[in-house]
Order: structure tokens, then C-alpha cells, then sequence
């Protein structure tokens, strides 16, 4: 367990506990802040970026931006709680450079005004930055200014044991494990007296870690018991299964592979309960490595295949972010290089007219000498070259704003054809939805080229839903939200808190929508929102839950063609109460029935001979006609009519039409 980790869990452990009441002092904190002295106001905005450090990072670097607002209007002492509050917010996104210009603008100032506590924490919070950054040497220098000031303190003796708790990882770092575990053991011996057995664990997982790289197997496990017990008295799941993999790896080095497998197998079931993907692909790598060294190959390989299956996910989560950085990168730089340009441009058309209006004047001085006879001449000379020169120059500055438009064009189009393959890469692979749907086919045309409409198809403990949805509009402001409503669903679903109950997933995307689209400084109502049909398929129990926002389900069994009504409202941020609500349908079914979920796009699309809407009565029809088919060739007869009612007409809209078969 690295550093990075174990802080990790520390942060977790103490967010999860104070959040939900912390949430409620923040709102009433927020309600009367324009009441407040600047002092009070810099004291709240810093506890409030505290409280959003680790979990949103962005809304904690917003109250701390805050805090230089009022700040600067007070003494140097506010300043620097501005300056440690907005440094530990960039540390939290990575940003350490800059982390450690304001901690240290704020050290300059904490050592000065004599506050132990404040100096001590900025201390800590230069060494983390430093760590992020790779320097070592820096880190272990201020992890000791912070234990040297708190050993002097017996009010400090809290940020003795989290310097105690640093320096025991630099040691670590560079194989000094017996020093390392003595600054543990200091470390471990405050959190014992103050009674906090998740943090008194977490001190022992480090030592017990130490004394495993010192090769003392037998203390090391004396340790992880240790753990195991403790974090099974306090249910810290994310601790256990962590402590589980050590206990393993100690009983692989004792040859009881029949004890480790245990500790392994029962760390993958709690992480795969957790759906923490990089922990579950840790156990199974385990496990796979272990059976294969027993020469249980199939076992060997099946959890070799959950491994790369994990890896896989995680890989994919990291290339997202990079892809967003790159492209975020790309964009500054080509706005930069093209005011350079632009810029030039100007300088160069300034020497030119410079030097065009020179030579004018000495050719006029030198014709009014020699020719003054010739100066009407002259004059009528110069005034249409001044309106040829003229023309010219408005002609090339015209050229070159249709030459700017173009590029401009250009970059847009590539800009949102690379947003179609990021929008298609959140949709679910066709093997991932044959594999849990065999039979079932996903007819998808966008409109633009990228679509407001998504599908997605998850199973999370043995249930599998399936939703389509139509979120307002279409192209890049559709796309927009079908990121934000896709993101939003899945994390309710990955929850696993609603099992069986689609009308309360659609009930929590309500209130995200009012959470994450109103704000309440803002006096614009927004109305974007979505669609959406969703249903969860219990195979088990041959049973099927569905719930709709506008949008229905279609059913075909032995023929018979049957439609399931959808709530006559959608969802956005202005629902009103009676609208946070959605109906549940509870559907038995019987193997072979078809189901359909669909936005409006196919069955509002004008076309035929009459230019008139396609409508839904027409698409129940071409089902029921077609129901005898199988899957495939339904979607193949599905788009074929279609695209013969549009004939020559453009696409009305995006259009999603997802079947499956149980």
C-alpha cells in the first residue's frame, strides 16, 4: 500500500463521515454570507474548499478563489489562509507547480506571524506537493519541518502523527523499512489513544507492509491480523480487501496456497461488491498467478480473462481523460499560434503603408518641382491610384477573412467528428450487448454527426438494463447533455441502490438534473432535459421492470403486438413536484417475447407521397408485419422503410430504436 492509497483512504474515511451533515451546513452557511465581516467570510469560504477538496476539487478551487476576493481587504494572516486553502486544491488536480508557489507565499507569511498549527499544516501541504511533483529529497525536508514544529506541541500531536505517518513512507521509499516502522508505530500510538480504529489500521497496514519488504514475514503478519480484525469492527470494506491481498501474499510465502486463495477470493468478492475496477483487477491477477502455480489452469484462466477484462476499463477511463487534456492542450496552442499570425499579418500591412505613403510623398514633392504644369494631371493620378490601392487592399483583407472562415470551418467540422468517436466510445460495444442480450439488434442514426440520442445497456448482480434516450435537441448541444445523462445513469445504476425500480433511476437523473442545470444565482430557466425508456430484465424470474419519460415499450408475444404507456412528462430541472415521480410496470414474460424501446425520431419523420409524418400507429404495423423475423432481418425491414418514407427529405431528427428477444 503506497502513500497515494493510504491517503486515499484517510480522505474517504473522513468525507464519507461528515458529508451528509456538512451538505446541510454548507447550504445555511451560503444563505447568510452577504451577512457576514470579510473575516468570517475568508473562515467560511476556507472550511467550506476544505470540505470540497477531495471529492470536487473544481467547487473547492471556486470558494478559494473566494477567499483572495476578501482576503486581500484583511491583513497578511487571511492571505495566507487563502493561499494554503487554494494551494491544497491545486495539489488535489495535480497542479503541484503552482501548489507550491502559494504554500510557500503562505509559509512566508505563517513564519512570521508565529501560528504553530497553520505553520505545521503548510509544512505537510508543501511536503504532499512536493511528493506529487517526484521530489523526494523536498518532500522528506518539509515532512521533517512538520514533525520538528509538532514535537515541540503537545496541541500538534495530531499533525505529529500524519508527519510521523510521511516520513515513515519517504523511509520506506528508500529501504530504511526499520525507521520507516518506527515512525509508524509513533503514528499508530496517537490514533490508538484517541480511539480511531480506522486510522490506528491504516498505520498498521504501512507496518505491516515494512516488515514484509524487511523480510519479516512473521511480524508483518502479526500486523495484518491486526488489520483484518480492525477493519471488519469498523465495516472499512475498502481497508479489508486491501489488508486481504497481504495476508495472502504472506500466506504464498508460508507455500499454504489453499489459505492464500481464501484471503484472495474473499478480497475480489468485497471489491467486486464495491465495483472498485483497479482493486478488483489486482485480486483476480492474484488469483489467477496463484492458480496457475498450482497448476489449476482453467481456474488460472478464467480469472486471468476477469483481469484483462478490468484492465481493459480502467485503460479506457485513462485514455478518456488524456483524450479530453490532449485535446484541451491542442486547442490553446492553435488559438495562440493563430494570433501570432494575425498579428504579424498587421505588422507587416503597417510597414507596407508606411512605406507606400513615404514614396508617395517624394514622388508628389519631385512631380510639383519638374512638372507643375502637370498638376492636375498628377492629382487625378494619385487619387485613382489611391482608390486602386485601396480596392486592392479591401480585396485581400476580403481574401484573407474567407481564407480565416474557412480554416475556422474546417476546425470546427474535425473538431465534432472527433467528438463522434468520443460519443460512440460511451456507447456499449455490440459484444458487450450480445453477450448479455444474444438476440437483439440497435438501430442508430444520428441526425448531425453527433447524435442527441444514446442507448446503453448494463447488467450490474444479475439484472441487465437497457435504456434509450432523446435528450433535447440535436448535433453538439444534444451530445452535450447525452454525456451528462449517460454519466449520470450509469452512476445511479452502478449504485445498485434501486435494483427493480427504473422509476426511481429516472426519479434520481430528475433531481440531478435540478442539482447540475439550475444554478441558483442565475434568473435563466433552463429547459433542457430528456426522454427516456428504460427497462431492467430480471431473467431469474422471468420478469421485466419498466418505467418511461414520455417514451413507451412495445411488446410482441405470440403475435400479438402490445404497448406499455410512458409518464406524459420528461425530465429536466423544471419539473415540478408532482413530476420527480415515474410509474413502475412490472411484466412477466415468456421466453421468445420482443421488446422494443424507441425515441420519436423514427415515427416523426415527414415523408411518403403526402410529405406527412410517419407516426407511431405505422411503426406498431411494420412490427407486427415483420414479428415472424428474426432480430436482424426486423432491423434491416425497419431501416428499409424508413429511409423509403424519408425519400429525399432531410432527417427530422435522431433516431434510436433498440429490440431484444429474452
Amino acid at each position: 500500500m503506497n502513500f497515494k492509497i493510504a491517503l486515499s483512504i484517510v480522505c474517504c474515511i473522513l468525507f464519507l463521515a461528515t458529508v451528509k451533515a456538512q451538505n446541510k451546513k454548507i447550504d445555511s452557511l451560503l444563505s447568510v454570507i452577504h451577512t457576514m465581516h470579510d473575516t468570517d467570510k475568508v473562515i467560511t469560504f476556507v472550511n467550506i474548499s476544505r470540505f470540497y477538496e477531495s471529492n470536487d476539487p473544481t467547487t473547492a478551487l471556486k470558494f478559494a478563489d473566494s477567499c483572495f476576493k476578501y482576503g486581500k481587504k484583511l491583513s497578511d494572516k487571511w492571505m495566507a489562509s487563502a493561499y494554503s486553502s487554494k494551494g491544497s486544491c491545486l495539489c488535489t488536480i495535480g497542479k503541484y507547480d503552482e501548489s507550491i508557489d502559494l504554500h510557500l507565499s503562505a509559509m512566508r507569511i505563517l513564519e512570521t506571524t508565529g501560528n504553530a498549527r497553520q505553520l505545521a499544516n503548510c509544512y505537510n501541504n508543501l511536503a504532499n506537493a512536493y511528493m506529487g511533483l517526484g521530489d523526494d529529497e523536498k518532500a522528506t525536508e518539509f515532512f521533517f519541518k512538520t514533525y520538528d514544529i509538532s514535537k515541540t506541541n503537545s496541541a500538534l500531536e495530531d499533525m505529529l502523527a500524519v508527519a510521523s505517518f510521511g516520513i515513515g513512507n519517504m523511509l520506506g521509499k528508500k529501504g530504511e523499512y526499520k525507521k520507516a516502522i518506527e515512525k509508524y508505530k509513533l503514528c499508530r500510538s496517537y490514533f490508538k489513544k484517541i480511539n480511531n480504529v480506522a486510522y490506528e489500521a491504516l498505520a498498521l497496514s504501512m507496518m505491516g507492509e515494512s516488515f514484509k519488504l524487511d523480510s519479516n514475514l512473521v511480524e508483518a503478519e502479526k500486523c495484518f491480523v491486526m488489520v483484518d480484525a480492525m477493519s471488519r469492527s469498523v465495516n472499512d470494506e475498502y481497508g479489508l480487501a486491501l489488508n486481504l491481498i497481504n495476508l495472502g501474499d504472506i500466506e504464498i510465502g508460508k507455500k499454504n496456497y489453499k489459505k492464500a486463495a481464501q484471503y484472495y477470493e474473499e478480497s475480489y468478492a468485497i471489491n467486486l461488491k464495491r465495483k472498485a475496477l483497479d482493486n478488483i483487477r489486482g485480486a483476480a491477477q492474484k488469483l489467477s498467478d496463484l492458480y496457475e502455480k498450482q497448476g489449476l489452469y482453467k481456474e488460472a484462466l478464467d480469472y486471468h480473462k476477469i483481469y484483462m477484462q478490468y484492465k481493459d476499463s480502467v485503460i479506457n477511463t485513462e485514455r478518456n481523460k488524456a483524450i479530453a487534456e490532449s485535446e484541451s492542450k491542442y486547442e490553446s496552442e492553435k488559438k495562440e499560434q493563430q494570433l501570432q499570425l494575425q498579428n504579424a499579418e498587421i505588422e507587416k500591412s503597417h510597414l507596407k503603408v508606411t512605406q507606400r505613403n513615404n514614396l508617395l510623398v517624394v514622388f508628389a514633392i519631385a512631380s510639383m518641382i519638374f512638372v507643375v504644369l502637370l498638376f492636375f494631371v498628377f492629382r487625378s493620378y494619385k487619387e485613382k491610384k489611391k482608390a486602386n490601392d485601396l480596392l486592392t487592399n479591401k480585396n485581400k483583407e476580403i481574401e484573407q477573412k474567407n481564407h480565416l472562415i474557412e480554416e475556422k470551418n474546417k476546425d470546427i467540422t474535425d473538431s465534432i467528428n472527433y467528438s463522434k468517436h468520443i460519443q460512440r466510445a460511451i456507447l456499449p460495444a455490440d459484444k458487450y450487448i450480445k453477450f448479455h442480450l444474444k438476440n437483439s439488434f440497435v438501430l442508430f442514426k444520428p441526425k448531425d454527426i453527433v447524435s442527441g440520442d444514446f442507448y446503453l445497456v448494463d447488467e450490474v448482480v444479475g439484472l441487465i438494463y437497457v435504456a434509450v434516450v432523446d435528450c433535447t435537441g440535436h448535433g453538439v448541444p444534444g451530445a452535450m447533455l447525452s454525456v451528462f445523462a449517460n454519466s449520470t445513469i450509469k452512476n445511479t445504476i452502478a449504485s445498485n441502490s434501486f435494483r427493480d425500480n427504473p422509476a426511481a433511476i429516472l426519479s434520481d437523473l430528475c433531481f440531478q438534473f435540478k442539482s447540475n442545470l439550475i444554478s441558483d444565482n442565475s434568473s435563466v430557466s433552463i429547459n433542457d432535459g430528456v426522454d427516456m425508456a428504460m427497462c431492467v430484465i430480471d431473467k431469474a424470474n422471468q420478469k421485466i421492470y419498466f418505467a418511461g419519460a414520455r417514451n413507451g415499450l412495445i411488446s410482441i408475444s405470440k403475435n400479438e403486438v402490445r404497448e406499455y404507456k410512458a409518464d406524459r412528462w420528461g425530465i429536466s430541472g423544471t419539473n415540478t413536484a408532482q413530476q420527480l415521480f415515474f410509474t413502475n410496470h412490472e411484466i412477466s414474460y415468456n421466453t421468445g417475447d420482443k421488446f422494443y424501446l424507441t425515441t420519436d425520431g423514427y415515427y416523426d419523420q415527414f415523408g411518403g407521397a403526402n410529405g406527412k409524418k410517419l407516426k407511431f400507429k405505422t411503426l406498431l404495423e411494420i412490427l407486427k408485419s415483420t414479428s415472424t423475423q428474426s432480430l436482424q432481418e426486423q432491423a434491416l425491414n425497419l431501416e428499409l422503410e424508413f429511409e423509403k418514407w424519408k425519400g429525399n427529405l432531410e432527417q427530422l431528427d435522431d433516431v434510436t430504436l433498440f429490440g431484444f428477444e429474452v
